[in-house]
């Protein structure tokens, strides 16, 4: 293995590649005790991207102690992609009414499955009182995979006049449960605003079963079904990071007609996900979030925000899916009217990865920002699978993480160059001007010897 590490940073260095005070900042690389690895991974933070100046992030390269570059390389993107987000429906079916169920005591049930060894139907022998009061349901997810995000509940009435809260537990067995959530959906009317909410967040469950308990006394929910986002994710995945957006003046000239709210995140992130929220209760506002593209705003999404207080519990809108990741930094909400104090904006995002082989001593440096230094395309990918090869096909790098930041060449690596000298178009110039001088001579000459 040794020997293959060295061939890659062998092959991968180019005559007078790049050193430490190339680039503008550096951070040390931490790896856990005791751990040792050939190849390790490393996400990069808001502080990161602060000093990046690369739209493809060519000016991120990994140094070992005694200065020297390693292989690095970004972590592809269809790499990443081994996990995927997927709506899948699941059977519901009611529980009966009674104490010792919504307690969370054993079911006396006679279980139905079918042949994929779903649940069908559940009978606890008093039909007639179990449709009566339908206030706890089981959900099937035993034929799952993946983790469970989010359960998503629908229903066919009422079809307004609807704020319902639930407790969801999961379990295996039918017998043992363990609580994972609890959230609110609503469905409201009133004039030509519309308020609607129908799903709630999961800490990335993984269970057979998942127990839903009804514990307000609102309408009965009819025909009440339940579908579920999970989540395939592999190891190598980066999770979703949160971060608030922080409130920034607007320029006179981009303040409009409009209420106008302006922000900006400490870098440019490649945000995936937006949550506003309002700042006051039983508030309500239609709203269009932007970003700023370049020089141009681009519009993100439009929505309606609401945050409406109902007993002990504050109830707001969902987040939002942006389309594509994009690393943007600037943004504004757009409001029909004025709001009495700004909303909270925050964003979702997933930090580049990147791997790099642990050659030389550590500890290892990552270096950013620089306007002359960029990554060699190192052939990091075969060096990775003939690790996998021998240490199994799912096998990762291990994570370090980022510690503390210092300068390196400052400010002065995010200098463009100085315009070098032309001094081969100063000579030539020179050599023309003596040639069209002697010209000149010559023929002054020539014309006093004739007179």
């Amino acid at each position: 293995m040794r020997a293959l590490v060295w061939s890659f940073a062998l092959a991968g260095f180019p005559a007078g590649a790049a050193d430490l005070h190339d680039y503008a900042w550096t951070f040390t690389i931490e790896t856990p005790a005791g751990v040792e690895s050939s190849a390790w991974r490393v996400d990069l933070d808001p502080a990161v991207y602060a000093w990046v100046r690369d739209p493809a992030l060519r000016d991120v390269a990994v140094f070992n102690a005694e200065g020297e570059p390693v292989p690095v390389a970004r972590v592809a993107a269809e790499t990443m992609a081994q996990a995927h987000e997927h709506t899948e429906a699941l059977p519901l079916l009611a529980l009966p009414a009674d104490g010792a169920v919504a307690g969370g005591g054993d079911l006396r049930l006679l279980i139905e499955r079918d042949a994929q060894g779903r649940l069908r139907r559940l009978d606890a022998g008093d039909d007639a009182a179990t449709k009566a009061g339908e206030r706890a349901w089981l959900v099937d997810a035993s034929g799952l995979d993946g983790a469970i995000e989010r359960i998503i509940l629908a229903w066919e009435s009422p079809a307004s006049g609807i704020v319902a809260r639930f407790e969801i537990s999961a379990g295996d067995d039918l017998e043992h449960w363990r609580r994972v959530g609890e959230g609110s959906v609503l469905s409201l009317r009133e004039g030509d605003a519309r308020l609607d909410r129908n799903d709630i967040a999961l800490p990335d469950v993984r269970a057979k079963y998942l127990r839903l308990r009804r514990v307000d006394d609102g309408a009965a929910l009819a025909g009440l079904n339940a579908s579920v986002r999970v989540v395939e994710r592999a190891a190598a995945v980066p999770l979703r990071r949160w971060i608030d957006a922080r409130a920034v003046e607007l320029p006179a000239d981009e303040r409009g007609a409009t209420a106008r709210y302006a922000y900006a995140l400490p870098a440019a992130l490649p945000v995936e996900q937006a949550r506003v929220e309002l700042a006051s209760d039983n508030a309500l506002a239609a709203l269009t979030l932007s970003a700023r593209d370049g020089a141009a705003w681009s519009e993100l999404a439009r929505f309606t925000a609401f945050r409406l207080r109902s007993g002990e519990e504050t109830l707001r809108n969902g987040d939002i899916d942006l389309v594509a990741p994009r690393r943007l930094d600037t943004f504004r909400l757009d409001a029909r009217t004025p709001l009495a104090t700004a909303p909270r904006l925050a964003f979702a995002f997933r930090p580049d990865r990147f791997v790099f082989l642990a050659e030389g001593a550590a500890p290892y440096r990552l270096a950013v920002g620089s306007a002359i230094a960029r990554r060699p395309d190192y052939p990091l990918d075969a060096a990775l699978a003939s690790l996998r090869a021998s240490r199994g096909r799912d096998w990762q790098p291990p994570q370090a993480t980022l510690g503390a930041g210092r300068a390196s060449g400052g400010d002065a690596a995010l200098l463009p160059p100085p315009t070098p000298t032309p001094w081969r178009q100063w000579l030539l110039w020179g050599v023309l001007a003596l040639g069209a001088a002697l010209v000149g001579a010559f023929a002054l000459n020539l014309l006093r010897e004739r007179r």
